[in-house]
C-alpha cells in the first residue's frame, strides 16, 4: 500500500472532482481502493477543504463534437471508418460508423 501525504490526498480528491466520474470509477482508473478513499476523505474532512471546488459549475460528461473540414481524413480503399474511445485504462473500438450513425451515438451519449 502507497502511503499519501494530506497533500497527495487533496490533489486526488480534486482531480476527482474535476473528472466528473463517479467514485468507483475514478478509483478505479487510479488504482485506488474505494473503500479507502471514501474513509480518508471523511478522516481528513474533505467537504470543509474543498468548499472552494464546491461552488464551481459542474464539468459536462461529454461534450459536443464536430466533423472539421480540416481534419478529413484519407480515404484508404477497403479500409472502414473506426473510432477509438478511451477513458482511462478503457478502451472501445468502434468500427464501420457511418457519419451517420456517429452522429446519432454521439447525440445519444450527450
Amino acid at each position: 500500500m502507497v502511503r499519501r501525504s494530506r497533500e497527495e490526498w487533496r490533489a486526488l480528491f480534486e482531480e476527482h472532482g474535476r473528472s466528473g466520474m463517479t467514485e468507483k470509477a475514478f478509483c478505479e482508473m487510479r488504482e485506488l481502493c474505494p473503500k479507502h478513499f471514501n474513509l480518508r476523505k471523511k478522516q481528513l474532512g474533505w467537504p470543509q477543504m474543498n468548499a472552494d471546488l464546491r461552488n464551481r459549475p459542474a464539468v459536462p460528461a461529454f461534450v459536443r463534437v464536430e466533423k472539421a473540414p480540416s481534419m478529413e481524413a484519407p480515404r484508404v480503399h477497403g479500409a472502414e471508418p473506426r473510432v477509438l474511445l478511451r477513458l482511462g485504462r478503457c478502451e472501445w473500438e468502434l468500427r464501420g460508423l457511418s457519419e451517420d450513425g456517429l452522429l446519432r451515438l454521439m447525440a445519444a451519449l450527450a
